[in-house]
């Protein structure tokens, strides 16, 4: 079989002005072949970025943060599972530093024959705890996929551990395995501008789908994960708990996301940027039409409020977008449009803080039409961002377009809510 490998760039992610670039269909048709499917993880070590707190995976410094972690150099992560083991490393990892090899480090300067010994110990302490972080992420997917019924099998932890080393997945076809699913958390940390500033959660992992009977890639693609937006005291209180709770909820939200693009995306057939609906403004994927968003998220507080946040006065605002499939996805593809049956929406809210999105206030699935009027009040005087995909049948099977976005590369390859949603704010007034 070709490979027909996807790369998703995401060189824009984070950045203003890219809003017209030219994505691309995400290439989807090895879908049809997965067959039974085992989900590994790679032991590759993610580069770490914890901006305000430290640099590196090997700094010990806590740049600003004080005595804040102390604690968490002789925690440990003590009978943590799933994400929460990998949230907790990361947390070590990243902020701490790796105990061992800064110990390494300072006894190699008085002692050179015992910092040989130091150095293997630490590098040894470290690979197992890369390995628990990257483990965490595949228990993610996995689960996911287990939950929607997909066909998966497992093979023993030994074949898998030197598989993933190796790059070879031809020997998982004696157990029965047609295809693997190869995740990879290959960034993590928070990023800002600093101390003074907001820093967001950044989680960002590679997954390659291959077939097991020629090893051959058919999809590459990064999946990204941009957290809530803190200022450093904030992530820092009660020895980092807020920050931990967050990496967990990345690893929830980013498996989930995972499973939803590799196994049940189908990209919208039209690729063109349509009209958010207001001036200077592009939509990816379904458009809103009522609210309209207005123009590129800058960032500034007071004319963004007027410019970019379009205003409704009432608390429970009806929202209306572009009905599935469109005429240019028709045009486009009209054969395998003529076959999608039983439409619905996705549609979630979440508010906003610090330019991004905060918490997830409300959430509808398979909504039987292009609008719906919120059944729950919102927060007068907040802003909020909103998005939504289609959820269809097509030849017997659930299909999920990407999620609507003001960037090409938002709507499949950003887990949403993401800062690139549409957007809308209530008035102090509205009711």
């Amino acid at each position: 079989m070709k490979s027909a490998t996807t790369l998703v760039l995401i060189a824009c992610v984070g950045l203003v002005g890219c809003a017209t670039l030219d994505a691309g269909p995400p290439d989807t048709a090895y879908q049809a072949t997965l067959g039974e499917v085992a989900v590994v993880a790679t032991e590759q070590s993610p580069t770490l970025g914890f901006h305000g707190f430290a640099h590196g995976k090997g700094e010990g410094a806590l740049t600003g943060a004080g005595g804040t972690f102390a604690a968490c150099l002789s925690g440990g992560s003590g009978g943590c599972s799933g994400s929460a083991c990998g949230a907790a490393l990361l947390l070590m990892l990243g902020i701490c530093g790796v105990a061992g090899l800064v110990g390494g480090i300072a006894g190699a300067a008085e002692a050179p024959d015992a910092s040989v010994a130091a150095a293997s110990e630490a590098r040894l302490a470290q690979a197992v705890e890369i390995r628990t972080v990257q483990a965490a992420l595949r228990d993610q997917v996995f689960a996911a996929a287990q939950l929607r019924g997909a066909h998966l099998r497992n093979v023993p932890p030994a074949l898998a551990q030197e598989a993933a080393a190796t790059g070879d997945y031809r020997s998982f076809a004696e157990f029965g395995v047609d295809s693997v699913v190869e995740t990879g958390l290959v960034e993590a940390g928070t990023r800002g501008s600093g101390i003074n500033a907001p820093v967001g959660v950044h989680l960002r992992a590679r997954v390659r789908v291959l077939a097991t009977a020629d090893n051959g890639e058919r999809l590459v693609a990064d999946y990204l994960y941009q957290g809530r937006h803190r200022r450093l005291a904030e992530w820092a209180a009660d020895d980092g708990r807020p920050l931990k709770t967050e990496l967990e909820a990345g690893y929830r939200a980013l498996g989930e996301h995972i499973y939803e693009q590799v196994f049940e995306l189908l990209p919208l057939p039209d690729r063109r940027a349509h009209s958010a609906g207001g001036a200077l403004s592009t939509a990816f994927g379904l458009a809103p039409i009522s609210p309209p968003t207005r123009g590129q998220l800058s960032g500034e507080s007071v004319l963004g409020d007027l410019f970019e946040w379009t205003a409704v006065d009432t608390l429970r605002p009806t929202l209306q977008w572009q009905a599935f499939p469109r005429a240019g996805d028709v045009a486009v593809a009209p054969a395998e449009m003529a076959r999608v049956r039983e439409v619905g929406y996705d549609l979630v809210i979440a508010q906003e803080m610090n330019q991004a999105p905060e918490r997830i206030v409300y959430r509808r699935q398979a909504l039987p039409a292009p609008e719906h009027r919120l059944e729950t009040a919102l927060q007068p005087g907040t802003r909020y961002f909103w998005t939504i995909r289609s959820r269809f049948r097509l030849d017997g099977r659930t299909r999920l377009t990407e999620w609507g976005s003001t960037r090409a590369l938002g709507g499949d390859s950003v887990v949403a809510p993401s800062a690139f949603a549409y957007r809308f704010r209530t008035t102090k007034s509205a009711y």
